[in-house]
């Protein structure tokens, strides 16, 4: 027994071509959906320390200005929105009236923020904002930490700054301005609390890399 089978009219081939364009179409913004909410990022950057001048109990602590650095980690789960995991570090001093001598430290800052952020950039620049917490640890010197111990604060962070691809979208610069706000250490030592609260400004820049 044969069988006859009507040849592919035009049509239908015509129709067939049709659902696979629409079908390529459609995958493609799926695709970059998927991408920017699997988005990761990593940065290093260096810093500036300032940190203000507190007044209280009839004592004054001046800080010393530094130098730091800091590492972090982005990931990114809907357009505008992500997270932020962060590290910091710098060292300098403080001085307490009534001290013949300054109390150096080492701060070692560890933050979780959220993070918001533009999903297309501006002429290339791409503006985002953070706010979360910090556990910030106080950790005097062997040499010029006059042997009291260390302490550990609680506090608020905060910042807002831009991204800048170069050459990739994987590669690029960032500058921002961030703030850890906290209460003034004291080491535990009634000669040195102030019972206040500060801020600690950090300006900095650096470059992240995209995965």
């Amino acid at each position: 027994m044969f069988r006859f089978f009507a040849p592919r009219t035009p049509l239908s081939a015509a129709r067939l071509a049709l659902f696979a364009l629409a079908g390529a179409v459609m995958l493609v913004p799926a695709a970059k959906a998927q991408n920017i909410l699997k988005n990761s990022s990593a940065a290093v950057s260096g810093f500036a320390q300032f940190t203000g001048t507190t007044t209280g109990d009839g004592i004054t602590d001046r800080p010393t200005r530094s130098a730091g650095a800091q590492g972090a980690f982005r990931k990114s789960y809907h357009w505008w929105l992500g997270w932020e995991a962060s590290y910091g570090y710098t060292r300098f001093a403080e001085y307490y009236t009534g001290q013949s001598y300054s109390y150096q430290h080492n701060m070692h800052e560890f933050g979780g923020s959220y993070l918001v952020q533009a999903p297309i950039g501006v002429l290339g620049f791409k503006p985002f904002a953070l706010a979360g917490v910090s556990a910030v640890v106080f950790s005097p010197s062997l040499n010029g930490g006059q042997n009291v111990s260390w302490q550990g604060r609680t506090g608020v962070n905060f910042a807002g700054g831009i991204d800048k691809a170069l050459l990739t979208d994987h590669f690029g610069i960032r500058v921002q301005y961030r703030g850890v706000f906290y209460k003034t250490p004291d080491f535990n030592e009634t000669a040195l609390t102030t019972g206040t609260s500060r801020l600690t400004s950090e300006p900095m820049a650096g470059v992240f890399l995209k995965f």
